[in-house]
């Protein structure tokens, strides 16, 4: 895996959501606190403790508020998020921060037998990889590019999520499915099996 980048954390434990840290450093990032924090590439910091930072300091700011209003933290601020700071809020401002093509939510790896069906055929494919907006699917027949799909999905925990998909791209003999047209309580599991999955990591 490439070295997880550095975030420095100008705030306490409480103000994030407890499995946030743990989650972030699946993804890639190492949250610390900003003393132990070399050469940080993003800093994190509560709204009452912007005087804490290096005075040069010039990397990207997401700062943690306590209120409705955010104070205004300067040119280096890209967002702020209310206490307590969880995930999904989080990174979303760390990717546009840092990632030249941002993700908008967490992608994680995956080895989930799924099933998609056309108006005309079935395939069994693999899923490698998973978020809420799409998937990446191996198998031994692959779906045409633009074909139209209802994809079941089986969970290692004995449920299973369906989405209506369309095979995308090709990348590497694999193939990029995004859901389109789902519910949003379709939505909210796949996000909810995202982290469950990062989790089980």
């Amino acid at each position: 895996m490439e070295p997880r980048v550095c975030i420095a954390s100008h705030a306490s434990e409480s103000d994030y959501v407890p499995t946030s840290r743990a989650l972030l450093w699946k993804l890639g990032y190492s949250l610390v606190p900003a003393e132990e924090a070399e050469a940080p590439e993003l800093r994190v910091v509560r709204e009452d403790r912007l005087g804490e930072l290096p005075e040069h300091a010039a990397a990207p700011i997401i700062l943690i508020t306590t209120g409705r209003q955010a104070k205004r933290g300067g040119k280096h601020v890209v967002g702020t998020v209310r206490r307590p700071a969880g995930l999904h809020e989080l990174y979303r401002l760390i990717q546009a921060a840092l990632e030249e093509t941002p993700r908008s939510v967490p992608r994680v790896p995956a080895s989930l037998e799924a099933r998609a069906t056309s108006e005309t055929n079935e395939w069994k494919l693999t899923v490698e990889s998973l978020s809420e907006n799409g998937c990446l699917v191996a198998g031994p027949m692959l779906p045409p590019l633009d074909t139209q799909l209802e994809l079941r999905i089986e969970l290692p925990w004995g449920e299973s999520v369906d989405a209506t998909a369309v095979a995308a791209y090709e990348q590497g003999g694999r193939l990029g499915l995004v859901f389109h047209g789902i519910t949003l309580g379709a939505r909210k599991q796949l996000a909810k099996t995202v982290l469950k999955l990062l989790q089980r990591q």
